[in-house]
């Protein structure tokens, strides 16, 4: 993998791990637990499906600086990375884990052109009319069935426009540790399948 600085509108940097393969990638956001080497073993999965990954560390995590807006600004984190995979020639769907979720919903609402497709993992809570916005873009969202984030993802589904997916993973798990779990092989066929669907095409709204 590539290790890329990306600035944001308010002048953070953010180390990103970048790894070329196909031309749809998936942007790799991580919980507030976890920082970006969580999810290497994951954007490897990824790539040896054919698909490119980003893998940023937000704000605050590693090297990566804080910018004028603050350490909560995190879905600046977000768009800037997504706009550098879209110069890259690739269209983005954005994969966001707990806090990331949310940093993910937010920076999709904010322009939903940018992206092709958001997944989420057990997402923290975001307005409805955050989760409203979301343009017309796929959708899948998916949560443990018992686990602490179940209802506020279900909300989010809830307010979101179609076309979304709503999938429960049994169990408690949360975020990241869902896939580090038992339930690995599921929750990377559904987010496989989630991305069969998705439109490949560079991202022309820069």
């Amino acid at each position: 993998m590539e290790d890329i600085i990306v600035g944001t509108s308010d002048g953070a940097r953010i180390e990103t791990y970048y790894l070329s393969q196909g031309p749809l990638a998936v942007l790799l956001c991580h919980g507030k637990a976890f920082d970006r080497d969580s999810f290497i073993e994951y954007g490897k999965t990824l790539a040896h499906k054919g698909y490119s990954v980003g893998i940023l560390n937000f704000r605050g995590y590693g090297r990566s600086t804080i910018g004028s807006l603050g350490s909560e600004a995190i879905e600046e984190d977000v768009a800037a990375v997504a706009l550098e995979l879209a110069k890259k020639g690739h269209g983005v769907v954005a994969l966001g884990a707990s806090r990331g979720g949310g940093a993910v919903l937010r920076a999709v609402s904010a322009d939903p052109s940018r992206y092709l497709g958001i997944v989420t993992w057990s997402t923290v809570l975001v307005d409805a009319s955050i989760a409203g916005s979301l343009g017309n873009i796929r959708k899948l969202f998916i949560v443990s069935a018992k686990e602490m984030m179940h209802d506020q993802t279900v909300f989010v589904y809830q307010h979101a426009p179609d076309p979304k997916i709503l999938k429960e993973i049994p169990g408690t798990r949360h975020a990241q540790n869902i896939w580090n779990g038992p339930d690995r092989e599921l929750i990377e066929s559904q987010v496989f399948e989630f991305l069969k669907t998705i439109p490949i095409r560079p991202e022309a709204s820069l």
